[in-house]
């Protein structure tokens, strides 16, 4: 009896701490379970922005109508065809003929050996001007080594590469014809020259009116 009363003897207090407590818990767990189906949760979808910009094109328009402008034509001064020599003249190789075109010292030289811009049957006859590109004084020209020399200040042109300056004060190339080969009659015709004679501004204009008589203008 002693022990029966002594289990009933429990404080009233703790049990009522531990009953609360029980049931607190309980609310909670109940209310975590009633608070997720009465109030469900809500996701919020971003939609992201999409920018559209309008293509612009740009129509570009054509004309119709045609407007005429009168085109005028200058007058074209060139040079002559002219003969220069003849094959005949030039048998041996360091043989030359001088002569005039239209109103300008030139040679007509057979070099003997294929030369820039050569005609002939060996292409080793070829024409330049008379006077030396550095002042103009009139060259002489030289067998032994096929060049154009120059008596006043020792400037040299090679026969055989265009005229291109050797050696002295020259910049610049010597003139040289351009020459045309008939080979039924062995004729040599100038055509022209390929640059600038000394002392001209245009060799062909101021050749022509050397030619009919008008000077050096």
């Amino acid at each position: 009896m002693a022990e029966g009363k002594k289990k009933d003897n429990v404080d009233p207090n703790r049990r009522a701490v531990i009953i609360g407590g029980a049931a607190a818990v309980a609310g909670i767990a109940a209310g975590i379970v009633i608070g997720g189906y009465a109030f469900p949760r809500t996701t919020k979808v971003i939609q992201p922005q999409v920018t559209v910009e309008k293509e612009v094109s740009t129509v570009t328009q054509v004309s119709t109508t045609t407007t005429t402008v009168p085109t005028q034509v200058p007058q074209q001064v060139g040079y002559v065809k002219q003969k220069v020599a003849n094959i005949s003249q030039l048998t041996s190789p360091g043989q030359y003929v001088t002569t005039m075109y239209m109103g300008y010292l030139v040679y007509i030289i057979k070099t003997g050996v294929p030369s820039e811009n050569g005609v002939g049957p060996n292409n080793d006859i070829v024409g330049f001007s008379a006077s030396c590109a550095h002042m103009g004084y009139i060259l002489v020209y030289d067998p032994s080594n096929n060049c154009l020399l120059c008596p006043q200040h020792f400037s040299q042109y090679d026969a055989t590469r265009g005229g291109m300056q050797v050696v002295g004060h020259p910049n610049q190339f010597l003139p040289q014809l351009i020459l045309e080969y008939e080979e039924s009659t062995g004729d040599i015709y100038a055509l022209g020259f390929n640059r600038l004679v000394y002392g001209t501004y245009n060799t062909a204009l101021q050749g022509l009116a050397q030619m009919s008589g008008g000077g050096n203008s």
